[in-house]
């Protein structure tokens, strides 16, 4: 009978994960098929699921075809070069900063920390919307000019995620014992040296959990990017949302669009994710 239990325990357990997996892979899935779908199978009534493929919507994405009968190149590629520069280096400079910054608050008592620990955790809590307008009208001043610029989205990503790379990495911090910094300080080490050749590489985990975290909402930001920028600086987010076809929005692009969108995003976690899972963990335990 306890045979019996454990292994109807098991097939319950299963079956529950394959329903969770199935329901999270879902939309993965229709829009993967929907990517590969003319627009008479996009809507079908019912859905096809068996359909004859097609990569016409991905072609649409980089070619437009003219009254003329002549292709042109779309601006679906310079969004894609946007969003990755923008995101890219907005992680990095995020990342960089956050845990000097977090490293600082860990180890050093100054006036104001507390007061500095949570402005730099409530900016992630502000809406967007709240400070939409002032960072549009600092961006586009005459003195600035930092609206529509591929340098504009780059500073208002660091900004944006500097506050949680601080806030993640000081958790880190925390769990290294100061004895290793005090021994490499005896040791002829300066601070600097302590904290990049010592303290760094006990953190990588914290650093790759903080970067990942950072990437995905500059990645996948559509509030500022659809405002602060128009043409030149264009991300992936707004051009998406502004597919449109002859015949109004083009649903299959929308989804190709949306699946090369997706795409860097799942590289870079199944890249970092034995860091991603063992970083927190350890970020945990270390704020205990």
């Amino acid at each position: 009978m306890e045979t019996r239990g454990r292994t109807a325990s098991r097939v319950i357990v299963v079956f529950l994960i394959v329903v969770i997996v199935s329901f999270a892979l879902f939309p993965l899935v229709w829009l993967f098929l929907t990517s590969l779908k003319n627009r008479i199978d996009i809507f079908a009534i019912p859905p096809r699921v068996i359909f004859k493929p097609t990569l016409d919507p991905y072609r649409r994405l980089f070619v437009k075809y003219l009254l003329s009968g002549e292709t042109a190149a779309t601006d679906f590629l310079p969004c894609l070069q946007n969003s990755v520069i923008a995101a890219g280096l907005g992680t990095a400079g995020a990342v960089i900063l956050g845990t000097m910054a977090g490293y600082a608050a860990s180890r050093f008592n100054f006036f104001g920390k507390g007061d500095f620990m949570f402005f730099a955790l409530s900016t992630r809590m502000l809406p967007p919307v709240a400070v939409l307008v002032p960072i549009y009208m600092m961006f586009s001043s005459r003195w600035l000019r930092l609206a529509d610029t591929r340098l504009g989205m780059t500073l208002l990503y660091i900004l944006i995620n500097l506050g949680l790379a601080t806030w993640i990495m000081k958790g880190f911090f925390d769990g290294i014992p100061r004895q290793y910094e005090e021994a490499a300080l005896v040791g002829g080490y300066t601070r600097f040296q302590a904290f990049y050749k010592i303290i760094l590489p006990l953190v990588k985990t914290g650093v790759a959990a903080t970067a990942g975290f950072c990437f995905i909402f500059a990645w996948n930001e559509f509030t500022f990017a659809s405002i602060v920028t128009t043409r030149y600086a264009k991300t992936l987010p707004p051009r998406i949302a502004a597919a449109l076809g002859p015949a109004g929005l083009d649903w299959g692009m929308v989804a190709a669009a949306g699946l090369i969108l997706v795409a860097p995003v799942l590289v870079v976690f199944i890249y970092i994710r034995k860091y991603l899972l063992i970083g927190m963990t350890f970020g945990v335990l270390g704020r205990k």
